[in-house]
This record gives C-alpha cells, sequence and structure tokens, in this order.
C-alpha cells in the first residue's frame, strides 16, 4: 500500500503543475478553455489526496509495521479509534491531513465560483494551486513530509502513540485547528486575487467574510479545546503555559479577529482598505508560519515535534510568498485610499482602530517572545507575557464593552449620557460587589507589590467585564423595543430571538463579546490562585493481588481544603483489548492515589489521581526499552473553584533517591509466574515510600470552560446560515 499512496501523492503533485502552467497560460492568452482545464483539474487533486489519505489511515488501521510513519505512531494493542485519529499525531501524517483539507475548501470554493465570470477568479484559481503545490512537493522530496516511506529494516513492534494525546479532547483538537489554519487560504487568495488584478470594488467583500468568520470560529474553537486539554491531561494545574505552539496558534487568531472587526469599517465608512489587505496577508502567512513552528522542530514545546528536514523551504516559502504579496499591495496603494478620515478617535470606528492596533501589537509582542530564544539566546517565560498580555486583555475588554455603545463619526462626550453611562455604572456597582465577595471568599496571599497588582488586575476584568455585559443587556433590549414598536403582536423573548437570527452579524456579534467576557471573568480567578506540595508517608500492606497497596494516615491543608491521604496502588492497566493477550508491550503501570478530601471539616470528595507509565517498545526488537510518565489529575469542581491534584514524583523514605524504578520492579513482579519467586520479589519492594502531591485551588474555572462553550455556540449561530435572508 505504500507504493498506492506514494503514487498518488506524485500523481497530486503532477496534477496540480499541470493545473498551474494552464491556468497561467489562460490568464496571460485569456484562453477560456486553458482556464477551464486548469479549473478541472484543480478540482480533481481533491480526489488523489483523498485516496493518499484513506490509505494512510488504513495502513494505520490494520498497523502496516511496512509503513514507517505507521511503525512510529501505532502498535497492534492501539485501540482502533486511536489508531485512526494517529494519523495526525506525526509530522508527516499532518501534513498529509493539511494537505487533505487544503485541497478539499479548494474544491469547495472552486464549486461555488463555477458560474462566475471576472478576472479574480483564474488569479484565485492560481494562488490556491500554487500553495497546494508547495505541500504535495514537501510530501514527496523531504523525508520528514512523508507518509509512506517504507519502514527497513523491517519493523518487529509498532512504537505506538504518544500517551499525551490519548485524550477525548485531542481526538478533535487538532483537526478542528487544522481547519481553522488551512481555511484562512480561501479568503487569503479571494483578497489576493482582487489585489493582483486590481478589481478592488467591494463585491468580494462578503464571500472573504463568510469564509474568514469560518477559519477564525474553527481556529478559537481549537485554541479552547486545547486549553482543556492541558488542564485536564498535563496535570500541571493550568490550561495555557504560553508554549510556542499555543503561541502559534493565538496569533492568526489574534489577526483574524482584527480583520473581522476591521471590514466592518471598510463596508461602513470606506476606511482602511489598505490595512485590511495587509491584515488578511499577515494571518494567512502567521497560519503558515504557526505550521513551521510546530513542524521546523526549531523551538521546542509539548506540542512541537522533532527537528526536521521541511524547516528550510517552509520558511523559504513562507518568505517569498509573504514579500511577494506584500509588493503587489505596496504597488497597489493608490487604487486602495480611504474614502474618508476618522473624525473622532471615540467615535465606534475610532474604537475598533483602537482594537486592532491592540490585536496587531498583542500579535507582534507574542512573535517577540515566541522566537526570543533564537534572537537573544533568553527564552522568554509565562511572567514575561503575562507582563503586558493581563494589561493589553483589560484594555480589549474596555473596548469590546465600549464599541457597540459609540456611535459612528460622533465622539463619546456626545453620546453619554444616552447610551455609555448605565453600563457604567453598573460596571462599578459590580466592581465593588466583587471586591466583598473575594475578601470574604479567596484566601489572599500576604501582601507584595504582584499580589497587589493581581487584585488589581482582577477587579478591572470583573468590573469592565459587567460594564461589558451592561451594555450588551441595553442593546438588545433597545432592539427589542424598536422591533416591537415596528412589529405589533411579538412578545418580549420572540422579538428578542427573532431580532437575533434576522440580523445575526451584530447580535450573534454580541453574544461572542459575551462569550469572550465571561471566559476573561474566569481568567480574573487566577490572581487568588493557591499551590503547595506535599509529602506523604505511605507504607507496604500485604495484597493477595497483583497490586501492590501502601497505605497512610497523613493529611494535609491547603485553605479550606483537608486532605487525607488513604492508599497508593501500583497496579497493571492493559492498554487495548485484554482478550488479545498481555504482555509487556500493553501493560500500562499505574500509580494510583487515593485522597478523602474535606472542606471546611466537612466530608468533601473523594480524589483519585494517577500517574501512568506507558511502555516505549523498540520498533526493531519488539522489547521494552523504557516508560514514558503521564499525568492523569483529580479535578474536584464548584462554580467558585477547582480543588485540582496530580501525584508527583515517589521517593525512598530517607528521600535518598527520587523515583526509584517502581514500575520497572512492578512489571518484573507482574510477569513473574512461579509463587516462591513472586513472593521473593515482592519482598525487594521498599517497605516504605514517600509520595509527592501537587495542589491547586483554582477559582472561577468554570467560567473559562462556560466562555468556551457559549463561545462555540455564539460562534456556530453566526456561520450557519439560519434565519437569514436569502439574496
Amino acid at each position: 500500500m505504500n507504493d498506492l499512496g506514494a503514487v498518488c501523492l506524485i500523481s497530486s503533485f503532477s496534477i496540480l503543475l499541470f493545473s498551474i502552467i494552464q491556468t497561467s497560460y489562460g490568464i496571460f492568452k485569456n484562453d477560456s478553455r486553458a482556464l477551464e482545464l486548469g479549473r478541472y483539474t484543480l478540482m480533481a487533486n481533491f480526489a488523489v489526496i483523498l485516496l493518499a489519505f484513506i490509505v494512510l489511515v488504513v495502513q494505520l488501521m490494520r498497523t502496516d509495521l511496512s509503513n514507517y510513519y505507521v511503525a512510529m505512531h501505532s502498535s497492534e494493542h492501539l485501540p482502533l479509534f486511536y489508531k485512526m485519529t494517529s494519523v495526525w499525531s506525526g509530522s508527516s501524517g499532518s501534513l498529509l491531513f493539511w494537505n487533505l483539507l487544503l485541497s478539499g475548501f479548494t474544491f469547495v470554493v472552486l464549486w461555488q465560483t463555477k458560474d462566475l465570470l471576472n478576472e479574480r477568479i483564474p488569479v484565485m484559481h492560481l494562488s490556491l494551486g500554487v500553495i497546494t503545490c508547495f505541500f504535495s512537493f514537501l510530501a514527496i522530496f523531504f523525508p520528514d513530509a512523508q507518509p509512506f516511506r517504507e519502514f527497513q529494516p523491517a519493523a518487529v513492534a509498532g512504537r505506538g502513540l504518544n500517551p499525551l494525546l490519548q485524550h477525548w479532547a485531542m481526538i478533535i483538537h487538532p483537526p478542528i485547528l487544522y481547519i481553522g489554519y488551512v481555511s484562512f487560504a480561501i479568503p487569503f487568495a479571494i483578497a489576493s486575487s482582487a489585489l493582483i488584478t486590481g478589481q478592488l470594488s467591494e463585491n468580494w467583500f462578503r464571500f472573504v467574510r463568510r469564509w474568514s468568520i469560518f477559519s477564525w470560529f474553527f481556529l478559537g474553537t481549537g485554541i479552547l479545546l486545547g486549553s482543556k486539554w492541558a488542564y485536564e491531561e498535563l496535570g500541571w494545574g493550568g490550561y495555557w503555559a504560553w508554549d510556542p505552539v499555543e503561541n502559534a496558534s493565538l496569533m492568526p487568531w489574534l489577526l483574524s479577529t482584527a480583520f473581522l472587526h476591521s471590514m466592518i469599517i471598510q463596508e461602513r465608512r470606506g476606511m482602511l482598505k489598505f490595512w485590511n489587505m495587509f491584515l488578511i496577508i499577515l494571518a494567512f502567512h502567521f497560519c503558515l508560519l504557526g505550521t513551521w513552528i510546530t513542524r521546523s522542530g526549531v523551538l521546542e514545546g509539548p506540542h512541537s515535534f522533532s527537528k526536521s528536514s521541511i524547516g528550510t523551504p517552509f520558511i523559504v516559502f513562507i518568505g517569498v510568498s509573504f514579500f511577494f504579496y506584500l509588493g503587489i499591495l505596496i504597488y497597489r496603494k493608490d487604487r486602495l485610499k480611504p474614502e474618508r478620515n476618522l473624525e473622532a478617535i471615540t467615535s465606534k470606528e475610532g474604537s475598533f482602530l483602537l482594537n486592532n492596533f491592540l490585536l496587531v501589537i498583542a500579535t507582534l509582542s507574542i512573535l517577540l517572545g515566541v522566537f526570543s530564544p533564537l534572537l537573544s539566546g533568553v527564552e522568554y517565560k509565562a511572567p514575561w507575557f503575562n507582563s503586558w498580555g493581563v494589561p493589553a486583555g483589560i484594555l480589549l475588554i474596555l473596548l469590546m464593552g465600549a464599541a457597540p455603545l459609540l456611535a459612528w463619526r460622533k465622539g463619546a462626550d456626545q453620546i453619554f449620557f444616552t447610551t455609555l453611562l448605565k453600563p457604567l455604572i453598573a460596571g462599578l456597582v459590580g466592581a465593588g460587589i466583587y471586591i466583598l465577595y473575594y475578601k470574604n471568599n479567596f484566601s489572599i496571599s500576604d501582601y507584595s507589590l504582584g499580589d497587589v497588582m493581581g487584585e488589581i488586575y482582577s477587579v478591572l476584568t470583573v468590573g469592565l467585564g459587567i460594564f461589558t455585559i451592561a451594555g450588551i443587556v441595553q442593546e438588545y433590549h433597545n432592539g427589542i423595543q424598536a422591533r416591537r414598536s415596528a412589529i405589533q403582536g411579538e412578545n418580549y423573548l420572540q422579538a428578542g430571538f427573532r431580532m437575533l437570527l434576522k440580523n445575526k452579524r451584530r447580535y450573534g456579534g454580541y453574544l461572542v463579546h459575551l462569550s469572550m467576557v465571561i471566559l476573561f471573568i474566569g481568567l480574573a480567578g487566577n490572581a487568588f490562585k493557591q499551590n503547595t506540595s506535599v509529602k506523604f508517608f505511605y507504607f507496604l500492606r500485604f495484597s493477595p493481588t497483583n497490586e501492590l497497596i501502601y497505605t497512610s494516615d497523613d493529611t494535609a491543608i491547603l485553605g479550606d481544603y483537608t486532605i487525607g491521604a488513604t492508599t497508593l496502588k501500583i497496579k497493571p492497566i492493559v492498554n487495548g483489548d485484554p482478550e488479545a493477550g498481555v504482555n509487556h508491550r500493553n501493560v500500562i503501570v499505574s500509580h494510583e492515589a487515593t485522597f478523602e478530601v474535606k472542606k471546611q471539616l466537612k466530608s468533601f470528595d473523594t480524589m483519585v489521581t494517577e500517574r501512568r507509565y506507558y511502555p516505549q517498545i523498540s520498533h526493531l526488537s519488539g522489547d521494552f526499552e523504557t516508560h514514558i510518565p503521564t499525568s492523569e489529575p483529580s479535578i474536584s469542581s464548584t462554580p467558585k473553584e477547582d480543588l485540582y491534584i496530580q501525584l508527583g514524583a515517589i521517593e525512598h523514605a530517607d528521600l535518598s533517591d527520587e523515583n526509584p524504578d517502581l514500575p520497572g520492579m512492578f512489571l518484573d513482579f507482574f510477569f513473574t509466574r512461579d509463587p516462591a519467586i513472586k513472593a521473593a520479589k515482592y519482598l525487594k519492594f521498599p517497605n516504605q515510600i514517600v509520595a509527592n502531591l501537587e495542589v491547586w485551588v483554582n477559582p472561577m474555572v468554570k467560567f473559562i470552560w462556560a466562555g468556551s462553550l457559549m463561545f462555540f455556540l455564539s460562534g456556530l449561530l453566526i456561520l450557519l446560515p439560519i434565519g437569514e435572508d436569502k439574496k
């Protein structure tokens, strides 16, 4: 099957070259037959890439160890669903998936525009053909992008899927994020075709807006799903670490957010034409840059792949493409002059402009932080990002709340009492209530400058968040009242629902703002986050089963919580189907610790946290090599806060050795069948151990997940063609 997959990729590259040549010839010679042939071959490429993708998925499902990618990312013991999803767990597989999505979106947009006859369409075909051809080029000429490399010598066993990726969120997080990344090629190709041909009339706006919202929605949803995965799987008590690959996805999302907002100004006021073209060029190339960061191996992080041969051609392609389109943009600058000038900085268009400025500056600051190891040799950590990111986020909330309340062309002073006053009062009252609430409910550290600033930022975030919510409620109320005056017979809820469906761009946008405000309020709880590390002593107790059981009576206190250790079990977990046989390749060793938790001395919860040790198998011999540890935190969640615990390192009782090889000793014990030898091996386990437990109290995290869910639902509402008038 490797040969079939390779033939598909070679065919794709050949088809795309033919399409590019035909389309270029058709453009220069104004030959409609050549243009049509170029379009058909570009559409046919989707079928060829789809076949290649199906071949790889089938090989993964069958654990075809003649394929290098399968041997490195799958195994015979992996559950079937994880075998299928491992198609995007490695560099070459994920690039093939990227190619499939790009070919699919290209097919869709070519079908949508099949009846349009203007100069822009062939140029759009050419742009998409070149981008797609580049990915097929990588898959043929660079080993790290080749999903159908044969394994030489023959593999004996598969190494399996990275244990961190064996989580529900990682099944859907990568493809959703990829859809956001890849689909931005479509609005970019549409806009760049207008730029190249000089046909800069506004009739391409609606098409670009729909695709831009699509990309922005999937990119944002993918980022939020990634945060959920990090929180539940990595065991470090957080959901965002400013990791290079996290930042790589955030940057194009910020730029696309800026583009969607500034596009409104161009439609309403004829301003920011040059700026909008620059933003969409920038956003697309930041999507490519994010892919390069992940797959080049230049920057390290929990998401990135190892050092790769595709890094150089990828960054060259990004650079050449960016400066090519930037040059055309500068050449067309006289055709992109604004029709009007900004009349008041505190007008609606002024607030949108400030929003754009802030988002772009934030993106460039993140870019500086991402490349700090290469530029200065010093890696900028989370405190550096937070030092400017938190104030920038607070300013964004202010603009989010103020922009809907401001008027076009008029300054804020002219409409202050009619639209701004009530939301401002609500925000001030809400901030005061929040101060009283956290002083009575959250633990506050001994004051230092950082603690004081954290409290101030938290209060500002919540106060401005309530100001924004009040403004949204006011806008909805005014809109409903106006509709009920114009249309008799509708009750308040009916009028609100129909108003939302008829004007989703405005009122659906308010719901997105509301979701972001709720999320930011959740982030404000970080100011009162607590963290400590505790050591518990455990004693070995006899067990007639194949489990080792240690017990403890130790307790620890953090804030309102009393955490009592009970048992720590070392036990086997079979990865895959136990009926298929149990051996060293599919037995995971689990350190499972159970704790009885009390809150304010009342019974609260029984929490179970694990450290799992997955076997790493040699693909050449099939023998066990080492264990890969993963975290399985336990989270007890309430509307007020999360109690988050994670079992850490295990040490000898005298603290002389951290992480004694208990997983290795346990496997040796578990697979021994002779009772006498098994008993002797049992006696070699330490009678006393010390287990470390990391404990976090994370206030207001529920708001983050509620805001994430609302972002998904409101974005989906805007995206789906429900309730819109058909034109």
